[in-house]
């Protein structure tokens, strides 16, 4: 199950709830106990690289996206 992140409309307060799909109308604010939240859009976890494809996190032997020794690394390890 993922965890989202809602506000209150009614405090303001931001809480975070494990969630299925189905299970949305149960939430609770944990601060004043409203039903009235709204789902905050989250940061995405990845990078994309200018081609607009998944960036590697971290680079080859050499820091560098690719794998050493390919065309055009730094390093041919």
């Amino acid at each position: 199950m993922p965890i989202y992140e809602y506000q209150c409309m009614k405090c303001g307060a931001k809480s975070e709830f494990l969630v299925r799909n189905s299970d949305t109308d149960e939430l609770r604010c944990k601060n004043c106990e409203s039903t009235e939240l709204y789902k905050l859009m989250s940061a995405s976890n990845f990078l994309l690289s200018p081609s607009g494809s998944p960036a590697p996190t971290s680079g080859g032997c050499c820091g560098t996206p690719g794998s050493c020794g390919s065309p055009g690394s730094c390093c041919s390890h």
